[in-house]
């Protein structure tokens, strides 16, 4: 006669199987070492100097995130943008920047807080310049799967400049949308 470890009606479950069914797991969106790549395009507004000297233009990113925890994570990106000026010439910009996010869900729905840091070849005519940018910026993704999140995002990209005869401080804001590959 073979011997079943099936329980009986009668028979009580051991206490190690009575753990097994208390125990919960608790799924979050990201967790330490999670990481993403993302690829936005963006709309880029001039808000110093005001538009009657640079025309609205452009701007596409490429950017990478780890996390260190469930919501804290640091990354880069890098940047090219463009705009047109009063009298039909270009203005570029490459940002390179180093990063930091705080990013909360609700949901299926993140909301990255994000301050980058680092360095911008800005070229104009005959004139170029690499100098300091800084850019807070918010957004809001929803996670379409474990491995795709969409959404949009608004940042200001502050660009000071300081030469031997003045200073200056250019101010542009982008707003676009963003999709973001997590592994």
């Amino acid at each position: 006669e073979e011997e079943t470890n099936i329980p009986q009606e009668n028979e009580s479950i051991s206490s190690s199987d009575a753990y097994l069914e208390d125990e919960q797991f608790i799924y979050k969106m990201n967790q330490k070492g999670d990481q993403f790549i993302k690829i936005g395009l963006m709309v880029d507004i001039p808000l110093h100097p005001a538009t009657q000297q640079l025309k609205v233009g452009g701007s596409g990113t490429l950017g990478y995130m780890r996390f260190l925890n469930s919501n804290f994570a640091i990354g880069g990106d890098a940047s090219f943008a463009y705009m047109t000026t009063l009298g039909k010439n270009i203005f570029t910009c490459i940002p390179l920047m180093i990063k930091a996010m705080y990013q909360f869900t609700f949901h299926k729905f993140e909301f990255p807080i994000t301050v980058g840091i680092g360095g911008a070849f800005e070229n104009y005519l005959d004139d170029s310049y690499f100098g300091l940018i800084i850019k807070p910026e918010f957004g809001v993704f929803y996670r379409h799967s474990p491995d795709w999140s969409f959404g949009a995002n608004i940042g200001w990209n502050m660009m000071p400049q300081w030469t031997k005869d003045s200073s200056y401080f250019r101010v542009i804001m982008d707003a676009g949308i963003t999709a973001r590959y997590h592994f």
